[in-house]
Order: structure tokens, then sequence, then C-alpha cells
């Protein structure tokens, strides 16, 4: 017997305290070759159930190589990384059932979309994955495709490829949700979208994390956007995490922001011009709205912001 098969699983992580938690995670591209390039160097994090994780860097920064591991689409080569229950640096890891509870949603997913009908598209993961009485799949795909606010009996035999662009997004978000993931992983979204759909799936997603508890994982090039919908910021560069921090301390270091080709999110910007003029503005004031009741609050609620 290897010692992959002697696992002993974090406390954290069997208590289901825990999502994620790798130590030492390592991978290299082309490895043993003259083009290798090493991704992810020596990652270590953790991610606790429920959290709103969003993974931001520039281009080559690791952070899709590392997202990719958390469904095994990419193997882990050193290092330890688990996920939920899963043991993912053994080589016996049940990959059907991480795959079952780890939903995981590419960039441009309506790409992904075949089949004749939104119905039979959103409920091909459902037959894949075993559930084979066709009433249940059609009840637990009507359920999703509602969670991402579709009108069932409106679109469910209509073909996938007649939506518009954010309904196609909504539907591929749908054949995710309908397995019902604890983790929901999200590769850039958003990308594509016109503002009022960005906005809708950003919804979508916030809500399945504060009303039922999801992890999410999401990776974004868009700092206004995790700005405003995460609960930390874990920044990569050159494989390596450079900062992991909620949004509001992230954002108050500018200049590293920018030195590593990032942006700072408007509101970011606004507020701490606000604090370096003397005004506290509470941790959790981050949109609009929040940050104009907070000015409000500052001036005496006078409604003359």
């Amino acid at each position: 017997m290897s010692k992959l098969d002697k696992v002993v699983i974090p406390t954290e992580v069997a208590e289901g305290k825990t999502a994620i938690v790798a130590k030492g995670l390592n991978f290299v591209y082309n490895a043993k070759s003259p083009f290798s390039k090493v991704a992810v160097d020596n990652i270590n994090l953790t991610v606790s159930r429920g959290e709103f994780v969003a993974i931001v860097g520039h281009t080559g920064s690791g952070k899709t190589t590392f997202v990719q591991h958390l469904n095994a689409l990419i193997r882990v080569q050193s290092g330890e990384l688990y996920v939920l229950e899963h043991c993912l640096h053994n080589k016996k890891v049940d990959l059907k059932a991480l795959r079952k509870s780890v939903g995981m949603v590419f960039q441009y997913p309506e790409y992904q979309l075949f089949a004749d009908t939104v119905l039979d598209d959103v409920c091909f993961g459902l037959k894949n994955f075993g559930v084979a009485d066709k009433t249940e799949r059609e009840e637990m795909a009507k359920k999703a495709i509602e969670i991402v606010g579709l009108n069932f009996d409106t679109v469910k035999n209509k073909s996938p490829f007649d939506l518009s662009g954010g309904e196609k997004r909504r539907v591929a978000l749908a054949g995710v949700l309908a397995m019902n993931p604890q983790l929901l992983v999200l590769d850039e979204p958003t990308a594509g979208l016109d503002p009022k759909g960005k906005k809708e799936i950003l919804s979508i997603v916030s809500s399945l994390n504060k009303q039922q508890n999801v992890t999410v994982v999401m990776v974004s090039h868009d700092m206004n956007e995790v700005y405003e919908n995460a609960d930390r910021i874990v920044v990569f560069s050159d494989g390596k995490i450079a900062y992991d921090a909620a949004p509001r301390e992230l954002f108050r270091n500018e200049e590293d922001i920018v030195s590593m080709n990032l942006e700072i999110p408007h509101m970011a910007k606004f507020v701490n011009v606000l604090e370096r003029s003397g005004f506290t503005v509470p941790e959790d004031c981050k949109t609009v709205d929040e940050v104009y009741g907070a000015v409000l609050a500052l001036k005496g609620g006078d409604g003359n912001a």
C-alpha cells in the first residue's frame, strides 16, 4: 500500500468547516524540458465553507491553472490539495464524486451548449452523473432553470441557440447548478456580457453564496466586480500568492496593485481619498449605495452628499 492510499484528511476538512486546503501546491508545464514553465509555485491557501473568494492576477499569473486543479482538470503534481471531502493528491480520488460536488463554469460557457432543447442541455449532466429517473431529472433541471431567473415553461423546449447571449449564459450556469454543487468555481463568468447581463449573473452567484451557503471561487479580471462581491481577494503573481486580503484592505495598496497590472476599483479609489482626508468609512461599505449611505452619515444624514 502506498503512502497516497493512507490519506489523512485535515480535521477542518473532515468536519465540514473548510472547502479548500492547498499546502505547498506546485505545477510545472512541460516539466523536464527546455520549455518548462512554473505556473503554480508553492501555493498555500485555505477557503472556508460559504466564503466568496475572488482570484485575480495578470495573464500568466497562475490563477487559471490553480482553479483547474479544484475539480482535477489538472492533476496535482506535487503538494497537497483537499477539496470538500476529497483528497486530490491521492491518485485514487473519486473523480465522478468530486465533479458532482464541484461545479465548474468556464469562460464563455454557452459555447458548451449542444442539445436540441434547453431542458435536454440542463438534464445532460444529471443523466451523466447517474440520475436515472427522467421525472426526477426534469424536476431538478426545472429548479436550476428557475434559480437562474428563466421561466421554465417558456424556455424548456427552445433551442439554446435561439436564446440571447445572457440567456445562454444562464442556461449553461443552470446545467452546473442542477447538480447542486457545494463549491462553485467560475472562470470569468461575466466575460463578453453587457453591464445588465453582468449584474444579473453576479446577482445569481451572490444569492447562491449568501442564501444557500454555496462556496464560490471566482476568477475575474474586473476589479470592480470582485471588489463589490467577494469576501476575500487572492492575488496571483508569477505563480505565487502576492496578496490574500479583504477587498478594502487589499486596494489600500494602490501602488503595489497597479504595479501588478491590475486596476483599482472606482469605489475603492473614492473611499481611499475619503480615508486620506481623515474620514472613517466602515469596512463593509463597498458598493455605491453603501458608500453613499456612509457619506450621508458622516455629513449628519442631511441628504446633501
